[in-house]
């Protein structure tokens, strides 16, 4: 995951790749990964098989730089919806919601899940251990912020973001139950019930 995250220049440092890989997001989400190759990318993006092949080595290397851009977006996107929480509830509530709702609402992240779960699920579940780490990380980095802002309180914020990235991980997994992302009052009794008191200010 680490490789795949890192994968690519970022957008806007190379405008053909940029047609390339936006070509490549569609075709996949479309078509699927398997059933979709280089030619098919090319003609989507109007350019020849050889000018793609001039910035990517292999079908496998153009598929991780549009994971990686994806992945990039999303969290930019993420970071907006967390800052539009004020108070740590909110903002609890705004990045789980965030999260899920990115993935399973994403044109190829949900197709993957659906029509092509051996590409995916073992990122996320039997090798899910780098996704976890990162997800953990970005978790961790943004509960520190909370805590030097005053707004939260955490003995072991490794432990604490783990512990909401396995509940999302779970949640995008299993979306049918009592506590789903359509139900927004679903969601906040989740984090006033399990994840406020584990990260609430002494008052």
């Amino acid at each position: 995951m680490a490789r795949i995250l890192d994968a690519g220049p970022a957008l806007g440092q190379d405008e053909l790749l940029d047609r390339v890989t936006a070509a490549a997001l569609d075709q996949f989400a479309d078509f699927g990964i398997r059933r979709s190759t280089i030619d098919d990318v090319a003609r989507r993006a109007g350019v020849s098989r050889v000018s793609v092949f001039r910035r990517v080595a292999t079908k496998q290397g153009l598929v991780e730089i549009v994971i990686a851009r994806e992945i990039r977006r999303g969290m930019t996107e993420l970071d907006r919806a967390w800052e539009r929480g004020q108070t740590l509830e909110e903002r609890l509530v705004l990045g789980l919601s965030f999260g899920v709702r990115y993935v399973s609402g994403h044109p190829l992240f949900d197709r993957l899940l659906r029509s092509e779960p051996d590409f995916l699920l073992p990122l996320l579940t039997v090798d899910g251990a780098p996704v976890l780490a990162l997800y953990r990380s970005l978790i961790a980095d943004r509960l520190r912020a909370e805590i030097r802002a005053g707004r939260a309180a955490a003995t072991d914020v490794k432990l604490a973001a783990e512990v909401i990235a396995r509940l999302s991980l779970s949640l995008l997994l299993t979306r049918q139950g009592a506590i789903t992302f359509d139900d927004h009052d679903s969601v906040l009794a989740l984090v006033r019930l399990v994840l406020v008191p584990m990260l609430q200010v002494d008052d």
